[in-house]
Order: C-alpha cells, then structure tokens, then sequence
C-alpha cells in the first residue's frame, strides 16, 4: 500500500495523470491552493485519480482556511467524492484552539446540510469522531443483548481505529486540541442536534471504524 502523501500537482506535473491500478497507490494527499484548487485542470486531476478508484483527500491547512469558502469546498467535495481533512493549528493557543473547534461544528453543520446530502466519504476529523460517539452509544444501548466479551470487542474497535491516514492525522494533533474540539462537538451535538443518536445502525458503524 503506498500513500502518496502532501501532493501539490503544480509542483508535481508528473502526476497529472493517474498511476495505473497495479501500481499499488491507493491513496492521494492533495494540498488545498486557493489559488489554483477550484481551476477545471485541478478539479479534473483529482476527478481523473477517484475515477482510477484511488482515494482523494483535500487537505485544508489551518492556517489558510479563510482563504476557501466552506460550502463551496463542501459542494465541490461532495460531487468529486473526495474526503477532506481539516488540519489542526500548528501552533498551540486557546485562541488558535477555539478557532479550530469552530471551524469542526461549521463542517458538522455543513455535513448534515443539503449541500453534503449524498456525501459519502469522510470529513477529518469530524466523521471519524461521530462514528466513535455514535457506536459507544449503540453499545450501551444494546449491552444487555451483547455479552461481556463483545462488548469489549467492540469498544476495542471503535477506540483504536486501522485506517491508515485517520491514525496519521492522530499521531500530528496535540492531545489538548483532539480533547477539546471532541468536547466542543459532542457538546453542540448534544444541544442542537438531538436526533444524531436516531436512525444508527450499528453495523454500519462498526464496518467503517473496522
């Protein structure tokens, strides 16, 4: 498996055109340029790498996220069927931090909006950290019915995730900003949307944590 990680096509020219199918790449980092990402060439190279069933993920950096308008980027990752990973601050502040908590619930928001209603890939780390919530949930909801040994099972699974890229974006974010934009969004979960925890099906969230 290689991840071709951190790309910017206009540096890369190379890799305009898509590896072939046993060239074992099954995944692309794109770097998002404001200048450029939103261009037909760019948007038809990051098309042309989903069609060869390679896995687009537009990376936003902290740093230039105003740069972009949040529902243009969710509308043009939607049609593409890329995911998109919202990196943290590279610096650590409180102010920094909030930023970036806010910047996770606008993405939340704009997930469960209609412009992402047939949305199916993922958003880091917003998807990931809802699939958790949502599968602890239905675990404890149907524990009586599960035995003792798979109940820790299937704790195991939602706590320590294998995708490859999701244990990436982990290991590069400090502790305190994961424990706080997962206060923040659990607690705007728990205020302003309450039917999150409706309509789960716990196999499907455990087939995406697995």
């Amino acid at each position: 498996m290689i991840s071709l990680d951190s790309i910017n096509l206009n540096q890369n020219p190379d890799l305009i055109q898509p590896p072939k199918v046993d060239d074992n790449i099954v995944r692309i980092r794109l770097i998002a340029d404001s200048n450029d990402i939103i261009t037909a060439d760019i948007i038809d190279v990051a098309l042309s790498y989903s069609i060869a069933g390679i896995e687009v993920i537009l990376e936003i950096p902290f740093e230039t996220r105003t740069e972009f308008k949040n529902k243009q980027l969710a509308s043009l990752i939607s049609n593409g069927s890329w995911s998109l990973s919202l990196l943290p601050p590279i610096e650590y502040s409180e102010v920094l931090v909030n930023e970036y908590c806010e910047e996770v619930v606008e993405w939340y928001q704009l997930w469960h909006s209609t412009t992402m209603r047939n949305f199916e890939q993922t958003i880091y780390p917003v998807t990931p950290y809802c699939e958790y919530l949502a599968t602890n949930y239905l675990i404890d909801k149907n524990a009586e019915g599960l035995v003792a040994n798979d109940i820790q099972t299937l704790r195991d699974l939602s706590a320590n995730p294998s995708n490859p890229y999701l244990l990436h974006f982990i290991d590069n974010m400090q502790t305190g900003i994961a424990s706080e934009f997962k206060q923040k969004l659990q607690d705007f979960i728990k205020k302003n949307d309450p039917s999150f925890y409706q309509d789960i099906d716990l196999l499907s969230c455990i087939e995406n944590i697995a």
